[in-house]
């Protein structure tokens, strides 16, 4: 096949069409917001005590507290100032105006000192039109041409609090109105009054509408027309920028999130950095140069070329800051859901990432369990179990229970503290059926489709319960007060803190045993072919069903472990994914918090990662093992369903 050969010794460059500027310790970030809901980061600028970032068409300026930084369009650094005073903000008016505390410096493009002007008010807040520069100073709003004179001012009948330029309006608000005034002739025109207060630290018109950050850090959606409120988010927001229809929302975590304004609406996505300080976008073109050097192609490598870039396999989506410290584990169905000591029930919608609390009883320690139908079962200290939809129903039982429920091909099972077994059947006249066993119990329940249930209980005896209620057979493994139970077709594996032992089903006998006692165990999953291990050292390693250790990854700080179509997630102090074949590292990638709680997938790709106050949220662009026994089965993820 004929290749053709390109020489070409030329300097070419990429164009980002918009860029994010993210201000972070010690550096800025840049991302190409192009695709505006898929920032990509395209660079960095590595600078101390940065707060601010200014775009004209021929420089990039970092503005510090008492110092300023130019760069080229290439990121290249060109002049570095210190000042004497600190740096309120700057803004662009062909030249660079810098506002201090009550003078205003103006530097040209090249950061020469052009003039200083001393003020006898403080300037609040600074925007720019036209050639004005427009100023919120001690109640007014005052217009400066370039050379710092008053052009005019507006007053109002009560202290102006909060104004802000967007396109060729004005708009302010006092303690009881706020007004819009169009400035398009270089002099304000009252275009619409309204007898309200809108204390706002940005507005911004996107679509028919306005969205204001308000100074409680909420987020208003308006309607343009009359100022109807249309849609309210309620995260604690320091700033905003804003590109075409989206919104880069920085909060007081130092998130940033991005948000879509829909016509009736605000959609929160993903979260596209963290540890930031500021965030601002440029629509002026940056670029970075790329030496193209001798190239050889061929048809087929052209053809290469040509495939649509593959998705990555892990999307961060953003995350969820929880009202309080959770020791227990969320379940997912169409929302998320967790369970909190002082008997709430707490409900995150993915979407939005809003949570919402229902008081369910005194004190749960267990966790939820989402039927098919979307209700929640959740036992509690009550001695009840609580069923949860749209009301609460409450069923007896003779004790408190602590553990989840688990469930069964026609209804529920659960267990509670004194050794009772609880049969809900959905189908059945006879009521619940009720099990007396030996003692407390470890460990939620596991069920298996064609056997039937399957508890352990502190004294480390192992019962098999059909789901009529009879005990089919009992297995004693080692006393424990914690402890897992994996089902597979066949076999059952009990996991405790020190050890695993293998089980069959079908009579109870135990195939094998393995001690971990110089490492504790955390967690375990199985794929229906091996049986995958999480210590308490953060490794993991893989067991075939003969006990044979097929391979071993240590030093991964790892807390929980999930098995996928793609290869075994383990996460803790980072996000990996391991070859299922070998547990070699496939993907690595950095988390903001370590993970303390157990992983969650859920059939849309959604994978939960539990910290101990917030909820990290994944795009998984893979799906479970195929056959894997601890997918969506319970709360716990611990069941075997075939059909």
């Amino acid at each position: 096949m004929k290749h053709v050969l390109i020489a070409l010794l030329l300097l070419s460059h990429v164009t980002l069409a918009a860029t994010l500027f993210v201000v972070k310790e010690g550096t800025v970030e840049l991302y190409d917001v192009s695709v505006p809901l898929i920032p990509v980061r395209s660079g960095s600028i590595d600078v101390s005590d940065a707060v601010k970032v200014l775009s004209s068409d021929s420089y990039v300026y970092v503005l510090g507290t008492m110092r300023i930084e130019a760069f080229d369009r290439n990121l290249r650094p060109v002049r570095a100032i210190e000042l004497n005073r600190k740096v309120i903000d700057a803004v662009l008016l062909e030249d660079l105006y810098v506002i201090h505390d009550y003078s205003i410096s103006v530097f040209d493009k090249n950061l020469n000192l052009k003039a200083s002007y001393t003020l006898n008010e403080r300037l609040a807040k600074v925007g720019t039109y036209s050639k004005l520069l427009i100023a919120l100073s001690d109640g007014k709003i005052i217009a400066f041409d370039r050379t710092l004179k008053r052009v005019w001012e507006i007053s109002a009948p009560d202290p102006i609090i909060s104004a802000q330029v967007v396109g060729s309006s004005l708009m302010f608000s006092t303690k009881k109105e706020f007004y819009i005034m169009n400035i398009s002739e270089g002099a304000p025109v009252l275009e619409s009054k309204h007898k309200f207060a809108l204390n706002f630290q940005q507005i911004f018109s996107t679509r028919s509408n306005l969205v204001a950050l308000l100074e409680d850090r909420s987020i208003l959606l308006l309607s343009r027309s009359d100022l109807s409120v249309v849609d309210k988010l309620n995260i604690p927001a320091v700033s905003i920028s804003n590109y075409r229809d989206y919104l880069y929302i920085v909060t007081d975590k130092g998130t940033i999130l991005i948000a879509s304004v829909l016509p009736n609406s605000l959609k929160l996505f993903q979260t596209v950095a963290t540890n930031a300080k500021w965030a601002g976008v440029t629509e002026t073109d940056l670029l970075r140069p790329t030496t193209v050097v001798e190239v050889q192609t061929t048809t087929e490598t052209r053809s290469a070329q040509e495939k649509p870039r593959e998705d990555k396999l892990f999307t961060f989506l953003g995350e969820v800051k929880l009202p309080q410290k959770l020791s227990t584990t969320l379940a997912i169905g169409r929302e998320l859901y967790m369970s909190t000591l002082d008997g709430n029930l707490l409900r995150v919608d993915p979407s939005t990432l809003k949570i919402q609390s229902t008081k369910v009883a005194f004190i749960l320690t267990a966790d939820p369990l989402v039927m098919d139908d979307g209700s929640i079962v959740l036992g509690s200290w009550d001695k009840n179990i609580c069923v949860v939809t749209d009301k609460i129903v409450r069923m007896s039982t003779d004790s408190h229970i602590s553990l989840a429920a688990s469930k069964t091909p026609r209804g529920f099972v659960a267990v509670d503290d004194d050794g009772t077994l609880y049969i809900f059947d959905s189908r059945g006249n006879e009521g619940v059926i009720k099990v007396r066993l030996t003692g407390w119990f470890v460990c939620p329940p596991a069920v298996h489709e064609d056997y039937g249930i399957l508890v352990l209980d502190w004294l480390g005896i192992l019962h098999l319960v059909d789901f009529s209620g009879k005990e089919v057979w009992s297995s004693i493994t080692e006393s424990t007060n914690s402890a897992e139970i994996v089902v597979t077709d066949e076999l059952v594996f009990v996991v405790t803190q020190k050890s695993v032992w293998c089980i069959q089903i079908k009579d109870g006998r135990t195939r094998w045993t393995r001690s971990f006692e110089k490492t504790g165990l955390f967690q375990a999953v199985s794929d229906g072919k091996t049986l995958y291990l999480c210590d308490t050292s953060g490794n993991v390693c893989a067991l075939d069903f003969s006990n044979k250790t097929i391979w071993l990854r240590e030093n991964l700080s790892a807390r929980t472990i999930l098995s996928t179509q793609a290869g075994l997630i383990a996460a803790g102090e980072k996000l990996y994914l391991l070859s299922a074949r070998d547990g070699s590292i496939l993907l690595e990638e950095s988390l903001p918090v370590s993970i303390s709680g157990k992983a969650k997938l859920a059939e849309s790709g959604l994978l939960a990662l539990m910290a101990e106050d917030r909820i990290l949220l994944y795009k998984l662009n893979s799906s479970p093992t195929a056959g894997w026994p601890m997918y969506l089965k319970d709360a716990m993820n611990s069941s075997l369903f075939r059909k």
